[in-house]
């Protein structure tokens, strides 16, 4: 019995930019397969993005309603992740709203044939020089580095 061909794979190199925007997220509304309350979030110069969390390191593109940097946080940010492991080597779309006052945000995750958007919610704080992030850390260096960053949101959710 003859075997059908398989289709070729092929890849893309894709420029990864600077950092110009970072934020620490504490999420107190998480999506049940993905239950990681803690994450650091790296917006580049030219529209992609990385993200790292205690099960989740992956890159994507995004597209704010403003213009990011310091003094200037996002408001309202459209997020495609790129395929990876993290989502089954597909996609996963996320939208997220911050409040400008309290660093709040709800976030959207539509995954593909899915038709029940999926609905997340924390605060974030913005990291300090994200130029000086280094790019090739674990999630478990970052962690240490912005510990003081991630304690604050998590007293914040416990009111103290």
């Amino acid at each position: 019995m003859a075997r059908a061909p398989q289709a070729a794979t092929s890849s893309i190199a894709v420029p990864l930019g600077k950092p110009i925007f970072a934020q620490a997220f504490r999420y107190t509304a998480m999506y049940g397969p993905k239950p990681f309350p803690e994450a650091l979030l790296i917006y580049l110069d030219n529209g992609s993005y990385k993200i790292l969390s205690p099960g989740e390191e992956h890159y994507g593109s995004y597209v704010s309603a403003t213009a990011l940097g310091a003094g200037a946080p996002p408001r309202h940010v459209s997020f495609l992740s790129w395929p990876s492991d993290d989502w089954g080597r597909n996609v996963a779309s996320h939208t997220l709203t911050f409040t400008a006052d309290t660093g709040a945000y709800i976030q959207t995750l539509v995954l593909p044939g899915d038709p029940v958007p999926h609905a997340q919610a924390g605060y974030a704080l913005p990291i300090d020089d994200p130029a000086r992030i280094d790019m090739t850390a674990s999630w478990e260096q970052v962690r240490v580095t912005y510990d003081e960053l991630f304690e604050r949101l998590l007293a914040g959710e416990r009111g103290v």
